[in-house]
Order: C-alpha cells, then sequence, then structure tokens
C-alpha cells in the first residue's frame, strides 16, 4: 500500500476520502491547495480520492494542479525550485 507523504493515509483506503494537508510551500510562500481539479469518475484515477469539489488529491497525484501556475502540479517545475 501507499501513503500520502503530506496526510499519512493509505491512498486505496476507501475510507479516506479526501487527503487534510490543505497547504503547500513553495519558493517559501503557503498556498492553499487546489481543489476544483478532477477526472470524471466517482473515485480519482490515480489517488483514490472521492471527487468532488472541496476535496484535495494526495500530494503526487497526477490530477492536483499547482497552485502557482495552474500547470500540473508534479511535472510544472514549482516543486523542484523549493
Amino acid at each position: 500500500m501507499v501513503k500520502c507523504p503530506e496526510c499519512r493515509n493509505e491512498m486505496m483506503d476507501s475510507k479516506v476520502e479526501s487527503c487534510n494537508a490543505t497547504h503547500i510551500t513553495l519558493d517559501g510562500k503557503d498556498y492553499k491547495r487546489d481543489t476544483s481539479y478532477f477526472d470524471v469518475n466517482s473515485r480519482c484515477h490515480d489517488c483514490n480520492i472521492v471527487n468532488k469539489k472541496g476535496n484535495l488529491h494526495h500530494f503526487g497525484c497526477d490530477i492536483e494542479r499547482c497552485p502557482k501556475c495552474k500547470g500540473q502540479l508534479i511535472s510544472c517545475g514549482c516543486l523542484e525550485e523549493v
């Protein structure tokens, strides 16, 4: 099983509906994580959270958007700047 490095919950645990890590630090600035981007399934295909506005993807999910540049967080480069 894979655990989210931020909230420490098992990503495939069906009892977990959302990550609880609400902020991320990029370049020394604290950003509120994006809660509006989801795929079309009832649960995220990558991190298994319930897809609904207000829920947070687990850190490292390929769906999560960067709060700084709005690109895909795992590949936008903003994490590498930290």
